[in-house]
């Protein structure tokens, strides 16, 4: 586990710096966590595949005569690169539909593919990170209860994390094109946020540039 929290500290420094460095090269959440997976995966060996199963059935019509010899591709699977993005399963406390921005697996891991869609066993996961990337918006306003607000979109990624087992490694890292938190005024949004990072045992990061 130590590797692997090195491995993801080291990550998600680089691309910070590369963020801040120049933001156009990144557009979305997306963006910013494949960077990190690649990264991550650059560090660690892949992970070895103990168990694959295939739920799916075609239902198509058509010159499709085998839709087992797409299928059958994931069964002879053996190694996959430890660090993926968009994961969940149907045993993670939220269900199959949501996803988490990125999940660090252990060694001989279980996979299921359903309709097509990969899912992880949550007892293989070793570490997870959600990432909020905001744009345009100049101040961090503390609006706990409003829930079209960037703050309760932040804290509900930190609540989302805080659900996943005590043994899993959770972090949050907020991303910014502006200084959200330069004003005074901000200070209730970071403190309220850290203390719900506190509360469900998340690593909070922010990511900010500085004036120039």
């Amino acid at each position: 586990m130590t590797r692997t929290l090195k491995a993801l500290d080291l990550a998600i420094e680089a691309t910070a710096e590369s963020f801040l460095h120049n933001p156009a090269n990144y557009s979305d959440e997306r963006a910013l966590a494949e960077d990190v997976r690649q990264r991550m995966c650059a560090m660690l060996p892949p992970a070895s595949v103990g168990n694959v199963t295939v739920e799916e059935s075609s239902g198509a019509n058509g010159n499709i005569p085998d839709h087992e010899a797409y299928t059958s591709r994931y069964r002879e699977v053996t190694k996959i690169d430890r660090v993926q993005c968009e994961i969940g399963g149907t045993d993670f406390p939220f269900g199959a539909r949501e996803r988490l921005d990125l999940g660090v697996f252990t060694d001989d891991l279980r996979m299921t593919i359903t309709g097509g869609t990969q899912e992880f066993a949550l007892a293989d996961l070793a570490a997870a990170a959600e990432f909020k990337y905001v744009k345009n918006i100049n101040y961090l306003r503390y609006r706990p209860d409003d829930d079209a607000s960037k703050y309760r979109d932040i804290a509900t990624d930190i609540e989302r994390l805080g659900e996943l087992p005590n043994e899993v490694y959770r972090r949050c890292v907020v991303f910014g094109n502006y200084d959200l938190l330069r004003r005074n005024a901000d200070t209730a949004a970071e403190e309220g946020l850290r203390e719900i990072a506190e509360q469900y045992d998340v690593d909070l990061q922010f990511v900010l540039p500085s004036p120039r």
